[in-house]
């Protein structure tokens, strides 16, 4: 069986990897991933006489930290599981929802886990989320468990 677990590093993401792998069946293959933004380069946006927005330093200094929240997130997630898994931190300047979808597709997962925390109907309406994003087009079977606290 192979799982992947979606994680940004927040509480309801920590909550849904902990409380899936009491559902799950032991020994499977477990992928967790994290999605940061891909590095910019500063010139891609740069036009006419004004030049680019950002400079490289700025540029290195977004992409670091950006590289080391997703692995702290990565790291306080597989922190939580008590088991072996394989880790995918994926730099990418798509949606996060449409990089997990397309994760769970190259890797054939059999289920999909995924944290909802309890956002007003409002904020999902306008905003969405990852979670509806990914139970609305995964591939495989979503466990979407929710964190109310």
């Amino acid at each position: 069986m192979n799982i992947l677990v979606a994680t940004d590093g927040s509480e309801s993401a920590i909550d849904a990897a902990r409380r899936s792998m009491d559902l799950l069946r032991p020994g499977a293959h477990v992928v967790v991933v994290a999605v940061i933004p891909e590095y910019e380069d500063p010139m891609s946006d740069a036009g006419g006489i004004e030049g680019p927005g950002i400079s490289y330093k700025q540029a290195e200094k977004d992409w670091k930290r950006a590289t080391a929240e997703g692995q702290a997130a990565l790291d306080r997630t597989v922190s939580v599981l008590g088991t072996e898994v394989e880790v995918r931190l994926v730099p990418d300047d798509e949606k996060a929802g449409a990089v997990i979808v397309r994760v769970a597709i190259e890797m054939n997962a059999d289920v999909l886990v995924v944290g909802s925390s309890s956002k007003g109907w409002l904020s999902r309406l306008f905003g969405g989320s990852v979670s509806d994003y990914v139970a609305h087009h995964a591939p495989c079977p979503v466990m979407l468990i929710r964190h109310d606290h």
